[in-house]
């Protein structure tokens, strides 16, 4: 009698649990296609916000960027000025100063100047991607990069023909342990805010197109006076200056270069941050 009694309850129980998956699995059907819905309407609102933005971005003499300053773009034409980004979905704001560029020993000619032809072979060729953003002053130390700000005298060496640049070893040469030392190049005489050095890492040294180039094994190999002499001449491997070494009144940038530019490339970035901080107006 007892398992009699308990049938109908079990079947009762069945059915239910039966039917109650059934509206739990259409509920989240309906809930995802709601989802799909909201999230496509927004992100049309948000394409249409970064256009609108774009264009008033465009349209402008004086851009602003983060942090209240403004970036007049007819002192800096030969970069791109602009990548909108929406403050608070409200502010319209350049986020981005960007391009590539030519470095003649004296000025900053745009990479589309059409006006020397041929381009003369004492150019160089870089590569700018700034973010901007108004900067305070401040006295924290930077984060990454260098920490020191000296360093051993028997550790340095000064590049007889590379003006301004320096190797700071990490053992007296040669030795294994310089291998990453010998590819990070410091720039002297112009420190950041907080007295370490700037740097220019030529991580194309790791592997060349040919094993009869140098390589940061060859390199850490060298003597102090192998080293002293460095010319790489017309090697033009990828190097790279990060955000943590070159700054300006309206933000950072990383800048890339070839290995051949590596001469010339100190000089042009104190011309290229001074230049740029021209362009930054601070309004209170």
């Amino acid at each position: 009698m007892l398992r009699m009694s308990r049938k109908p309850w079990v079947k009762w129980f069945k059915k239910l649990l039966k039917y109650g998956l059934l509206i739990y699995v259409c509920y989240c059907v309906v809930d995802f296609y709601i989802r799909e819905e909201q999230i496509a309407e927004a992100m049309a609102i948000y394409y249409a916000d970064q256009e609108a933005c774009q264009k008033k971005l465009a349209s402008m003499k004086q851009v602003p960027i983060l942090g209240g300053s403004y970036v007049d773009k007819t002192l800096v034409p030969e970069f791109y000025v602009g990548m909108p980004e929406l403050a608070n979905k409200k502010a319209c704001l350049a986020n981005t100063l960007k391009g590539h560029f030519w470095w003649t020993g004296t000025e900053i000619r745009s990479y589309h100047d059409q006006s020397v032809k041929p381009t003369p072979e004492s150019w160089r060729l870089y590569k700018l991607n700034a973010g901007l953003y108004t900067k305070k002053e401040t006295t924290e130390p930077h984060e990454r990069g260098y920490r020191h700000v000296n360093w051993p005298d028997e550790l340095i060496v000064k590049l007889t023909n590379y003006p301004g640049l320096e190797i700071w070893l990490d053992a007296p040469p040669p030795h294994f342990k310089n291998v990453d030392s010998v590819r990070t190049f410091v720039i002297t005489g112009w420190p950041r805010r907080d007295g370490t050095p700037r740097l220019i890492g030529c991580d194309g040294l790791i592997r060349p197109a040919s094993e009869e180039q140098l390589t940061d094994e060859k390199l850490a190999r060298f003597s102090r006076s192998e080293l002293e002499n460095l010319d790489f001449g017309k090697l033009n491997f990828f190097c790279t200056v990060n955000l943590d070494s070159f700054d300006f009144a309206g933000g950072h940038g990383s800048v890339d270069l070839g290995l051949s530019s590596l001469r010339e490339t100190p000089e042009m970035l104190k011309f290229l941050s001074d230049y740029l901080s021209r362009s930054v107006i601070t309004r209170k």
